[in-house]
């Protein structure tokens, strides 16, 4: 018996699964390190270690917490 059968299907459907994910793995690479895009991940990569004033600090609004001063774990605001 010739035609479609599932092993047929599911062997086609494997290597062009296959095929796509490599060229989107490929394309995903390109793109983290071509030189273009250098300067905004190392931007991007400093945001957890800059300092804020608490003053400038955004607060949380769902738990309350802004960064504490040196410890980095937040502080909870008494309302009212």
């Amino acid at each position: 018996m010739t035609g479609l059968t599932y092993e047929t299907v599911a062997r086609f459907s494997q290597q062009v699964g296959t095929l796509y994910f490599g060229a989107m793995f490929l394309a995903a690479l390109f793109w983290v390190l071509s030189p273009k895009n250098r300067k905004g991940f190392d931007e991007a990569a400093g945001i957890p270690f800059r300092e804020m004033d608490d003053a400038d600090a955004p607060q949380d609004a769902a738990s309350g917490l802004k960064p504490g001063p040196k410890s980095g774990k937040g502080e909870r605001e008494h309302h009212g």
